[in-house]
């Protein structure tokens, strides 16, 4: 999933199914750097990949949170939406501030 100011894509190490980052297409290390138009556009993002993975799945509940990125470092600013099925037993990264435990 892509617009013109955020892509979506699986995560790399993904802790379950269908874990999904959400990355500003602009650079940024923190999350409030973005501006509200952005802001807004991640987070209709994370709410259709909500949406989209409910339909297709047997989800839970989904864990939402984002990444700042370490002051004066190039890493990026991201949001992490991981699902959660019945029985899953993950551990959260704790570098990742959680800011939603969505159930359905």
């Amino acid at each position: 999933m892509a617009t013109d100011l955020a892509l979506a894509v699986p995560h790399p190490q993904p802790l379950t199914n269908c874990h999904i980052v959400v990355v500003p297409r602009r650079h940024v290390t923190a999350f409030y750097d973005l501006d509200v138009q952005e802001q807004r556009v991640l987070w209709d993002m994370v709410n259709q990949i909500r949406q989209r993975i409910s339909a297709a799945l047997p989800v839970k509940s989904f864990e939402v949170g984002f990444v700042d990125a370490m002051p004066l470092s190039e890493d990026h600013a991201y949001i992490q939406v991981i699902p959660r099925m019945f029985g899953d037993h993950i551990q959260l990264p704790r570098d990742v501030e959680w800011v939603s435990q969505a159930a359905l």
